[in-house]
């Protein structure tokens, strides 16, 4: 049986990777999207954050400019 100082990593996932906004309305598109629900969780006790990247229209992107604008953020 664990107790509360058993230590504890909270990973959240803050958007799909192929899940837009048409079934979830919440889901971050821009990186100033993105870096709102990243400080939510972590306020909440998230320890990190994983993310797909997309463009400002929600596209899925690999682009590596489009991470580190939400990295930046």
């Amino acid at each position: 049986m664990s107790d509360f100082s058993d230590p504890v990593i909270i990973s959240c996932s803050i958007s799909g990777a192929i899940a837009n906004r048409d079934q979830c309305p919440a889901i971050p598109y821009t990186p100033e999207e993105y870096a709102a629900e990243a400080r939510r969780a972590v306020d909440e006790g998230a320890s990190q954050i994983h993310i797909h990247a997309r463009t400002s229209e929600g596209v899925p992107s690999y682009e590596i400019e489009d991470f580190r604008a939400i990295t930046r953020a």
